[in-house]
């Protein structure tokens, strides 16, 4: 799932985003939803974080949480 979709569907902040996929902060995460120069792409365990969140938060219920 890319995280974008994720942030959206279960309506996170960049903040809580970066959070959960265990980033300082959240320039990065900012960077994933951007077009230009300092646009970056995620990184594929990214996409596997998100997936599994998404999986853990449809069943146990979203827990907004340092995985680290």
């Amino acid at each position: 799932m890319y995280p974008i979709e994720f942030k959206k569907k279960w309506q996170l902040t960049y903040d809580e985003l970066a959070l959960v996929l265990g980033y300082q902060s959240d320039f990065t995460v900012r960077c994933w939803g951007i077009n230009g120069k300092r646009k970056r792409n995620p990184q594929k365990v990214v996409y596997v974080a998100c997936r599994l969140l998404d999986e853990k938060w449809s069943t146990q219920g979203k827990l907004v949480d340092s995985y680290l």
